[in-house]
């Protein structure tokens, strides 16, 4: 019999090839007392910030008690998601799919999750090693939403996903980390506030393109605006599975659009306030079910 774990937020204590690597699980109230299974959400955090402080920035644990999902949130290693970017120290760097994918195995275990129902959200960081799920979990992942992040260059040269994986990315023009057109961070104050030299990146409309191919997405874009700094271009196909939807911020830096404390503009840019990107993740990642 499946074990159910207690609402509210837990350490929970998960050991991956060797190292000791917990996670926060946050259940919500009444968890399966109804019978139902609930969607899970794996919030990935950046390079740089625990899962706690990310959570905080984002509001997602909030929102999980809102609407009754439940919520993991992991840890990297050094707080480094190994997310493909580094393909010369690729061995030497922890198996993050491996760890993930154990995540979803134990969350499972102590929850009620309904499996066609498994979500991936992550950040800068944490949205290049959602990318990178999105193309090698394609078994249990049924959507993706990236903020200032798309996949390590690599990474989507080689990505096969064996089913559609519905997309949404946000990110902006501005962002000095994750370039808009792609390759590797160029400013000064990119290269100085993030040393560790990664890989490049593959730009935003190359992501856009290689997603609505691989999802067979024909219709669109469709084009809308959120005045005054916001664009997005919606693409269709002949399930919703196909969905990719792309949020362009006009003059946007590296940050969580409606952040719930700002990270200083000096060094990351802009933060819009035109949307709340925790309601539009969450709003997208529940309209998709495998």
């Amino acid at each position: 019999m499946q074990a159910t774990a207690p609402a509210g937020r837990h350490a929970v204590p998960l050991t991956h090839d060797g190292i000791d690597r917990p996670y926060l699980l946050q259940a919500p109230p009444a968890a399966g007392t109804a019978g139902d299974r609930l969607p899970l959400v794996l919030e990935l955090h950046g390079r740089g910030i625990d899962a706690e402080t990310f959570d905080r920035m984002t509001g997602f644990g909030a929102l999980a008690g809102e609407e009754g999902f439940a919520l993991a949130m992991p840890s990297a290693v050094g707080e480094i998601w190994n997310d493909g970017r580094d393909i010369a120290s690729e061995g030497r760097r922890p198996d993050d799919v491996g760890y993930l994918t154990a995540v979803i195995d134990d969350a499972t275990a102590r929850l009620p999750i309904d499996p066609g129902r498994i979500y991936v959200v992550g950040m800068s960081n944490g949205a290049t090693m959602a990318g990178r799920l999105a193309c090698q979990l394609t078994d249990r992942i049924a959507a993706v939403a990236q903020v200032a992040g798309t996949a390590g260059a690599g990474v989507a040269a080689t990505c096969r996903p064996g089913c559609p994986v519905p997309i949404l990315n946000i990110h902006g023009s501005a962002d000095d980390y994750a370039p808009y057109e792609g390759g590797v961070r160029h400013s000064l104050r990119g290269r100085v506030v993030l040393r560790h030299a990664a890989g490049p990146s593959v730009g935003i409309d190359d992501w856009a393109r290689f997603w609505t191919a691989a999802n067979g997405a024909l219709e669109g874009p469709v084009l809308s605006a959120l005045p005054p700094d916001i664009t997005i271009r919606t693409w269709h196909g002949p399930t919703p599975s196909a969905d990719v939807t792309f949020y362009r911020i006009e003059g946007g830096g590296h940050t969580w659009p409606s952040s719930r404390f700002s990270l200083p503009a000096l060094l990351f840019g802009r933060t819009s306030r035109t949307f709340d990107a925790t309601r539009v993740s969450w709003d997208f990642l529940a309209r998709h079910s495998r």
